[in-house]
């Protein structure tokens, strides 16, 4: 097994200490002075002098061999603890840059996810705004198809009317030359003939004439009575909603001074009125709002802001975009509603639910 150079450095230092230890406890450390107050002692032993050097050699040898094995045992010690903290290093090693992976895995995940969530609402927006366009310019299409079809009926019945006209004219004058070239036979014939066919001819020319003048009169009375249906409405609906600021206005008052007005906190003075106006811009959408079948049931939620004159300065709505939409369309026919109250800070921004029912 390979060992780091830190490694290595641990290993020989643990073996240098447990050579010192060995070699200290080897060492006699009673102090001089205790040697010197110790009485000799005698022991009477017979002595071999001739088996003195054996002995001492033998047990040099026996303090070497004791030596050499504490040193080797020191040094397996100090090298399987140098090996269990590289392993136990290594394994934290290991584990840290786990779970560093773990993390950096988990954050690319997230920011991945984020990633196709922001690119999934761009393409819903992008859809949703190319169908508007393509419906508002379908439709824009279509009342151009229809103007185009109405000025072409025009003409079509004026060619009709000037064709028939120069027919009858080219007639009346081949009749007028045959009887021209008869008069030498049936001179008082052709003449009474004559005058009967241009009396005739004055009568069609004023019939004709008085049929034009006749559908031109329709025609100015149906323009005269299309405009005044559309001054009754533009008058009936300024009096809709005056009427509608006006109880809008006397709601609000009555809230305002009715019972424990002046004792209630202002936050709940704001949020009723605030409801009220609410509930009368919603009423107005309502009556403006043209809802298809296919609406039915399909819920959104619009925020409008409106300026101090309540003209809408802004607006935002969420869900179905169709019913979107056409709520859309409700707020471009209505332009402005009733002026909020100066007293309501809450009534310049409203938040409605709006779901079509059919």
């Amino acid at each position: 097994m390979k060992y780091s150079l830190t490694t290595s450095a641990v290993i020989a230092v643990l073996l240098h200490a447990a050579l010192f230890a060995v070699l200290f406890f080897n060492v006699d450390l009673t102090p001089e002075e205790t040697k010197q107050n110790e009485k000799p002692l005698i022991h009477a032993t017979m002595v071999d002098y001739n088996s003195l050097p054996a002995q001492k050699e033998a047990r040099r040898k026996a303090e070497l061999e004791a030596r050499r094995k504490a040193e080797a045992e020191a040094r397996r010690k100090a090298e399987a603890e140098a090996r269990k903290k590289a392993e136990a290093e290594a394994k934290k090693r290991a584990e840290a840059e786990a779970k560093r992976k773990a993390e950096e895995a988990r954050k690319q995940a997230e920011a991945e996810a984020k990633r196709k969530a922001e690119e999934a609402r761009k393409q819903a927006e992008a859809e949703a705004r190319k169908k508007a366009e393509d419906e508002a310019r379908a439709l824009a299409e279509r009342k151009a198809a229809e103007k185009a079809a109405q000025e072409e009926a025009r003409k079509q019945a004026e060619l009709a009317l000037k064709k028939a006209e120069e027919e009858a004219k080219k007639k009346a004058e081949a009749e007028a030359k045959k009887k021209a070239e008869e008069e030498a036979k049936k001179k008082a014939e052709a003449e009474a003939k004559k005058k009967a066919e241009e009396e005739a001819k004055k009568k069609a020319e004023a019939e004709a004439k008085k049929k034009a003048e006749e559908e031109a009169k329709k025609k100015a009375e149906a323009e005269a009575r299309k405009k005044a249906e559309a001054e009754a409405r533009r008058k009936a609906e300024e009096e809709a909603r005056r009427k509608r600021e006006q109880s809008l206005e006397d709601d609000i008052l009555g809230s305002l001074d009715g019972p424990g007005g002046s004792s209630q906190s202002g936050t709940n003075a704001q949020l009723e009125m605030a409801q009220r106006y609410g509930m009368t811009v919603k009423s107005i959408i309502e009556e403006a709002w043209h809802v298809e079948k296919a609406m039915n049931g399909k819920t959104v939620n619009i925020t409008i802001r409106l300026s101090e004159n309540g003209s809408i300065s802004g607006e935002n709505c969420t869900g179905d975009s169709r019913v979107c939409q056409s709520v859309r369309q409700a707020l471009d026919r209505i332009h402005a509603f009733p002026a909020p109250p100066k007293e309501c800070s809450d009534c310049r921004v409203i938040h409605l639910k709006m779901t079509p029912r059919i």
